[in-house]
């Protein structure tokens, strides 16, 4: 199993502790471009059950993802909603990238 599935399971584990899940969602966007990973931060990123914390963290990874593409992906981010999208759009002004 490769860093980013191990990381991915741990994200996705509602069982996980809510520190474990948000230093694996920092660090997915840390280490991989996957669409695997994108789809599991905005999984989460969306899910109203998970503490703010980490789906902040989330928003945030997903637009790192972004920034080192050098392209905001505008059907992701559309589908964001509350911190995450918050945090997201932060980070994408902050690089200056363009939102389209």
């Amino acid at each position: 199993m490769d860093q980013a599935t191990a990381l991915i399971e741990i994200l996705l584990d509602k069982t996980a502790s809510d520190a474990d899940r948000d230093d694996a969602a920092i660090d997915l966007g840390d280490i991989s471009d996957d669409e695997e990973v994108e789809v599991a931060l905005l999984t989460v990123a969306n899910d109203e059950g998970t503490d703010e914390m980490i789906r902040a963290s989330c928003g945030e990874s997903l637009a790192r993802i972004w920034v080192r593409q050098n392209q905001v992906s505008r059907e992701k981010l559309a589908l964001l909603t509350g911190i995450a999208l918050e945090e997201a759009v932060g980070i994408i002004k902050n690089e200056n990238l363009d939102l389209g």
